[in-house]
């Protein structure tokens, strides 16, 4: 019983962590203990328990999969993503430029985490700008602001928004800002809009059963161009959360009260992950 509420509380974590660009729920099962148990449990979906379920061995594919880990997991996953879409969304309507210099502050933190013991060459280097030249390119105010809402674009956006979600270091919501899809994902949670949602979880359960696979690979295979190209991404990115725009450019932010509680709100994000990550290494 202990361990299945350890389980809910990773999940709760978790979810509240993938609500927010930035953190990754897959940093937090990393420093709670629980990546493998996650990995390995996504894993278990695979061809032969499609091909007992598909062929009427319900029971030998369903005791296939760990769901005495699973199901707390996701339980508390879904709890905190519920609880906090309105939240969010209010912040992001109240305190637009404060919300986003918080995001700004945590994915610095996230890249200085995710580059602490890396031993990096010169070719990695070369990597982590392409992956930073790439995502400033891509995250421009024209392709954020224009990108649709339709239905195949939600189930690519589910597709690679759901993997990057079990990643330590990049996050599910910052993909979702990426793509210019995080306020109305966050939106069709928030009111419960099962269409979007639907076709969402299903590019996300796709992802999570192949794309993950060739990550994973890359991980084992390259690890070093892998991080080096994810840091580079997350660099990048910061363009998408700078809290001032001028149009489709970047602008200086205004020099009065409004700039104080910004940088506040940006050193706090930089601390959160930072004292999270000395904790757990301390314990």
């Amino acid at each position: 019983m202990f361990e299945k509420l350890r389980y809910l509380l990773c999940g709760l974590a978790m979810g509240a962590a993938d609500v927010v660009p930035g953190v990754s729920g897959g940093t937090i099962a990393y420093i709670t203990g629980i990546y493998d148990q996650l990995l390995n449990a996504i894993k278990a979906f695979n061809a032969a328990f499609f091909r007992d379920f598909f062929t009427g061995q319900w029971k030998r594919a369903l005791g296939r999969v760990p769901w005495g880990f699973l199901l707390p997991v996701l339980l508390g996953v879904g709890t905190s993503i519920f609880s906090l879409a309105k939240l969010t969304l209010y912040l992001l309507k109240t305190y637009p430029h404060e919300l986003w210099a918080f995001f700004f502050g945590l994915i610095m933190a996230s890249i200085v985490l995710m580059s602490r013991g890396r031993s990096f060459r010169g070719q990695h280097y070369a990597v982590m700008a392409v992956g930073a030249a790439l995502t400033w390119w891509l995250t421009g105010a024209g392709a954020l602001n224009g990108m649709p809402h339709s239905y195949p674009y939600l189930f690519g956006a589910g597709f690679i928004a759901l993997c990057a979600m079990i990643l330590p270091g990049i996050s599910g919501s910052f993909m979702l800002v990426l793509m210019g899809q995080y306020t109305h994902i966050l939106s069709a949670v928030a009111h419960f809009r099962v269409d979007v949602l639907a076709v969402f979880a299903a590019g996300g359960v796709m992802g999570l059963m192949t794309f993950s696979r060739v990550l994973s690979a890359c991980f084992r295979k390259f690890p070093a161009a892998t991080n080096a190209f994810l840091i580079g991404v997350m660099a990048g990115s910061l363009r998408v959360v700078w809290p001032w725009h001028r149009g489709p450019s970047l602008a200086l932010p205004p020099f009065d009260g409004s700039l104080l509680c910004a940088a506040g709100a940006c050193a706090l994000g930089v601390a959160l992950p930072l004292v999270v990550e000395a904790i757990a290494t301390r314990k």
